[in-house]
């Protein structure tokens, strides 16, 4: 029989099998005192009279003797007295089997003498029931009267000490057991596991190993024993080799061993090791069990593998095991996780079968369910059934309400759980600010933010991510940094989402020292080796124009995966490095990583970017065959680019009138883009109408339709309600940002008021250069930018003008703008980077351009 050490003891109440919770009136593993209590046929024992019985007894005895020498006839064999403690331990044990175990323990504590027996009959009483600190007690108490526990005893008393983790007392019956001979022979390892098993559960696995070498023999459940300690240890590599040595030694695993492994890989997040766990259990004809199934799918679960989480619950329906309901509840989480209301429903009427829908773990589970699915009626009534109602009961509903956007309803359960004696924790709150930031109540979630506190619930690294995120979602970066430096000077640790919240706010040109300042944060926490944050870290430097420290984390990237080498091919694209990027290609595909969606889209806009158009094409002809990837609207994006810089727009048209998707506006942007670069005046006209076609009210195809009629003379073919309009709203007027000496300072097209020092040297710049702030372009067709002329100056040039003259010559000037540049600006920024020996980056919606002695690494072509 195996020792039951699981490590789900809320689901299963594991005890060792040398103390099963059996009825005094059956014998089990030789206990004494139950013979004796229960046995009418046992015979009787000799035990010490007191003073007074032994009296009595001779007195009796005088009298018989008298009456037979005086002839008379004797009566019949006197009636047994047994002695009063012998009585009362039955009567202890009588209590305790009926449930009345305080009237157990007045009569334990009234009895004048009490031996091995009474002990064992109170202490097993308390055992039975998993009440291990009453069991330490007495045990302290039996030992300070002089009473020794005989080898069956002491087992109990080891199990109680390892579950109340009494280390101290579990020595001193580890020195007992030895010096009474109950650690050498056969018979007596039961008693050897006992004193394993304490030490593995007390976390000394120094003297857990020393009695395990020590033992003569070991059964399943030694072996077991020492696995749990290791895996309760994170030491999986000594656990793995002790399953090893174990079959060497002619031991073969049974379900407890393999449900110890496997669930505490599972537990760990480490879910590949556990399936294949799960394999070799099955190859070794060991069936898993409800135990084995329900680890894992609750593992896959909670490492956000809900997919996989389903179809191992549906395995384990198929081999015929009956879930139990953590696995039930599990399952539903995971179509919680993936909203497939459906299948949730499906579990939901097996859980009415099998009876578990008011057990808590499934009712919590199946309100967070319905919440997230939508259905907040279904998740209310299922919240309201619950019996008896947790933490995560009230907090899976709030956090429904506010899912939903019924923070009203959320904020009124919020107030009223404490009436119910249940205390609000840090994840309510946090539910509840999560809520209202991300309905744009900013205001109340930040006051809720600096009530928690006040009310005894400190805030944790969760708090501060959700105020995070939502300044970023809500498009306050400036404010989410500020936060996040308050959470610093706090000595609050950040984490991996606190990083990923707050990269994305910052991945562009003017926010480049915050970019190192996270990183030097991510240093100072030791969070360089997650993967997520390296790609982050990555793409953020890319975006900010700093290629040399995107390639410097790629580099040191301990764990590099696909995503990691899409984000390195995708960062020398944009720096206008299509080489490198193939070059990479080929390295990932030597590493034996196999590209995706995305590596492909890459690699055919390098092979366009540097006028490779066979390569190009063969790469998107051949991918269905070569990477099993199918076609997509990005890869005909890229391929429709590919032609048009080459000039192949007829090729271009025809790809897309033969696509078998509908095009979209992305594919007539670059079919656009290079109608107007090619200077196809008609092929431009069609792309416009298209776009107005799928968009209507885009001003860019209003200003396009305006160039084009100022061009041909016609007009182009646009919706009526998309008229180009003189007078754009305010939130139209394009503008610019520029980073000098870590200040960002906003321009916007024709605003010079206040400027007259940078008009000025904008002026002087021009005329030194020979360049007319006059000179459109005639022939040009700008689509994203109204001409100077009707708008006044373009805000890069001001910035531009505002950089050389408020910058170090050593620094680049960095600008991000709101819309596409026109060719004038673009010309004019060239002869700025040569004239001044100035490195100019400007992020516009279509391309990063980087100036450098006269040239733009983007060729001329955005």
């Amino acid at each position: 029989m195996e020792l039951l050490l699981h490590p789900f003891p809320s689901l299963l109440h594991p005890k060792p099998h040398h103390f099963p919770p059996q009825f005094p009136s059956k014998l089990r593993h030789g206990r004494l005192q139950e013979p004796v209590m229960a046995s009418p046929q046992a015979p009787p024992l000799t035990l010490p009279l007191s003073l007074q019985e032994t009296r009595s007894a001779a007195h009796r005895h005088d009298r018989s003797s008298s009456i037979q020498e005086a002839g008379a006839r004797p009566p019949g064999p006197p009636a047994r007295v047994e002695p009063r403690f012998v009585a009362e331990t039955k009567l202890i044990t009588v209590h305790s089997c009926a449930g009345r175990l305080g009237d157990a323990r007045k009569v334990f504590d009234g009895m004048r003498h009490r031996d091995l027996l009474a002990w064992s009959a109170m202490i097993g009483a308390y055992a039975i029931r998993g009440m291990y600190g009453e069991v330490v007690a007495l045990a302290v108490s039996m030992v300070e009267e002089g009473v020794l526990p005989d080898r069956f005893l002491i087992t109990r008393i080891l199990q109680a000490c390892a579950y109340a983790d009494d280390l101290e007392l579990g020595r001193m019956l580890h020195s007992v057991a030895v010096k009474r001979g109950f650690m050498g022979r056969v018979r007596d390892v039961p008693v050897g596991n006992s004193v394993l098993v304490m030490y593995a559960k007390c976390g000394d696995l120094v003297c857990a190993r020393k009695v395990f070498e020590k033992m003569a023999c070991r059964d399943l459940g030694t072996w077991n024993s020492m696995i749990f300690g290791y895996c309760q240890s994170a030491d999986w590599e000594e656990a793995r080799r002790l399953l090893d040595a174990m079959r060497q030694e002619g031991t073969e695993p049974g379900v407890v061993t393999w449900n110890t492994l496997i669930s505490s890989y599972a537990r760990s997040g480490d879910l590949d090791v556990a399936m294949e766990l799960l394999g070799q259990m099955e190859e070794s004809g060991v069936a898993p069990d409800v135990v084995t199934w329900t680890s894992l799918v609750s593992g896959l679960v909670h490492m956000d593998r809900s997919d996989e989480a389903l179809r191992c619950f549906i395995r384990m329906r198929l081999a015929g095991v009956e879930p139990n309901g953590m696995s039930i509840a599990s399952a539903i989480s995971a179509c919680a996780c993936l909203k497939l209301l459906n299948q949730g429903r499906e579990l939901h009427s097996h859980a009415i079968k099998v009876g578990s829908v008011n057990n808590v773990l499934s009712g919590n589970s199946l309100v967070d369910m319905y919440a997230k699915c939508g259905e907040i009626v279904s998740a209310q009534r299922i919240f309201s059934e619950i019996p008896e109602k947790d933490i995560f009961s009230w907090n899976s509903m709030i956090a429904g309400y506010a899912q939903a956007g019924y923070c009203g309803k959320a904020y009124e359960l919020f107030c009223k759980m404490e009436n119910y004696d249940v205390r609000r924790n840090v994840i309510t709150w946090n539910t509840m600010i999560s809520g209202y930031i991300r309905n744009g109540d900013d205001e109340r979630a930040f006051e809720l933010f600096q009530m928690m506190e006040s009310y005894g619930v400190k805030r944790d690294t969760a708090t501060w991510n959700i105020l995070i995120a939502g300044s970023v979602h809500n498009g306050y970066y400036d404010r989410a940094f500020r936060i996040f430096r308050q959470m610093q000077s706090l000595l609050m640790r950040p984490d991996y989402i606190t990083i990923l919240s707050i990269i994305p706010a910052f991945a562009n040109l003017i926010a480049s020292w915050k970019v190192r300042e996270i990183h030097a944060c991510v240093f100072h926490h030791n969070l360089e080796l997650d993967g997520k944050i390296a790609n982050a870290l990555i793409n953020a430097y890319s975006k900010s124009g700093d290629l040399a420290s995107a390639c410097a984390v790629f580099d040191m990237h301990p764990s590099r995966n696909i995503i990691s080498w899409n984000c390195i091919i995708l960062a020398h694209l944009l720096h206008g490095s299509p080489n490198e990027a193939l070059i990479l290609f080929s390295q990932m595909k030597q590493e034996g990583v196999l590209p995706d969606h995305t590596t492909l889209v890459a690699v055919i806009k390098a092979y366009g970017l540097m006028g490779k158009i066979s390569e190009g094409s063969q790469t998107f002809l051949n991918m269905a065959n070569d990477y099993n990837i199918t076609p997509e609207l990005d890869h005909y994006v890229a391929m429709v680019d590919l032609l048009g810089r080459s000039g192949r727009l007829k090729e271009a048209y025809e790809l897309i009138d033969a696509m078998p998707l509908i095009p979209n506006s992305t594919v007539w942007e670059a079919f656009l883009s290079a109608a107007v670069r090619h200077g196809n005046v008609r092929l431009a006209h069609l792309a416009a109408r298209e776009l107005s076609a799928i968009d209507p009210g885009d001003h860019r195809v209003q200003r396009l339709a305006s160039s084009l009629q100022d061009l041909t003379g016609k007009s182009v073919d646009v919706p009526k309600e998309t008229a180009p309009n003189k007078g754009r709203k305010s939130d139209e007027v394009e503008g610019c940002s520029v980073e000098i000496r870590n200040n960002v300072y906003v321009f916007s097209n024709g605003d010079i008021v206040g400027l007259e020092d940078t008009v000025a040297e904008l002026k002087s710049m021009m005329i030194k250069m020979g360049h007319s702030m006059l000179d459109i372009g005639v022939g040009s067709l700008d689509v994203e930018e109204e001409k100077e002329e009707i708008v006044g100056v373009h805000c890069e040039k001001l910035a531009i003008a505002f950089g050389i003259s408020n910058s170090s010559h050593f620094k680049k000037i960095r600008i991000i703008k709101t819309a596409r540049m026109c060719n004038h600006c673009h010309s004019f920024a060239k002869l700025v980077s040569k004239k001044y020996e100035r490195h100019i980056l400007i992020k516009d919606p279509k391309c990063l351009h980087k100036f450098e002695d006269g040239k733009c690494s983007c060729e001329d072509y955005w």
